[in-house]
C-alpha cells in the first residue's frame, strides 16, 4: 500500500512509459520508410502482391523487436499513409485503406499468439510466415473491389488465381523475412546483454 507523498516501488511503472512511447515511435518511422519504400521503388517484377516485401516484413520485424502490443497496425497505418502522401499506390488508395490497417492487425495477432502458445523459434517463424500470407490476401481482396492492372480482370479466374497466389506467395516470403530477421536481432540482443 503506497501513502501519499511516499516513494513508489511498485514494479508496475503504469500503462504508459517513456520507453513505450520510444518503441511506438521506432514502428512509427520503420512504418514511414516502408511506405517510401512502396512509393518509390521499381522493381523488374511486376507481379501482384509483391510490394508485401517491402511493408510487410519491416513492420512485422519493427513489431518483434520493439515488443509493442499494436506495433504492426500502427506500422501498417504510417506505411499506407506515407505511400498515399508521396503518390504511391497500396492497397488500393485512400478508400481501401483499411484493409491495409487489417492486414497490420492480422500481424499483430500472429504475434500475439505465438507468443501466447510459446513454439520453438522456427514454428514462431512459420506461424509468422503464415500470417504474413493471410495479411497479404486479406489486401488481394482490394483487387476484387479495385480491379486494375495487367493481371487482374474481373471476368477471367485464371487471373484471379494468378493474382490470389502472387499475394499468398509474396505474402508468406514476407512474414518469413519479418519474423527471422526480428528474432535474429532478439537473439543478437540476448547474446550482447542488451545493449542494442
Amino acid at each position: 500500500m503506497n501513502v501519499r507523498g511516499s516513494v513508489s516501488i511498485e514494479k508496475n511503472p503504469g500503462r504508459w512509459s517513456k520507453s513505450l512511447s520510444e518503441s511506438y515511435l521506432a514502428v512509427v518511422a520503420i512504418g514511414i520508410l516502408s511506405g517510401i519504400v512502396v512509393a518509390y521503388a521499381r522493381t523488374p517484377i511486376h507481379w501482384p502482391g509483391h510490394k508485401a516485401v517491402f511493408w510487410i516484413a519491416p513492420v512485422l520485424g519493427a513489431r518483434l523487436v520493439t515488443r509493442t502490443g499494436a506495433g504492426a497496425s500502427i506500422g501498417a497505418l504510417a506505411t499506407a499513409i506515407t505511400t498515399f502522401l508521396l503518390g504511391g499506390r497500396i492497397g488500393g488508395g485512400i478508400v481501401l485503406m483499411p484493409l491495409i490497417i487489417l492486414a497490420g492487425i492480422v500481424l499483430d495477432l500472429g504475434v500475439q499468439w505465438s507468443e501466447r502458445i510459446h513454439p520453438s523459434v522456427w514454428r514462431r517463424i512459420l506461424l509468422l510466415a503464415l500470417a504474413g500470407l493471410i495479411a497479404n490476401l486479406i489486401c488481394f481482396l482490394k483487387r476484387l473491389a479495385d480491379p486494375i492492372g495487367p493481371f487482374m480482370s474481373a471476368r477471367n479466374l485464371d487471373d484471379l488465381l494468378f493474382a490470389g497466389s502472387s499475394h499468398a506467395m509474396f505474402g508468406c516470403l514476407a512474414g518469413l523475412i519479418g519474423a527471422a530477421a526480428g528474432y535474429i536481432w532478439l537473439g543478437a540482443r540476448r547474446a550482447l546483454g542488451g545493449r542494442f
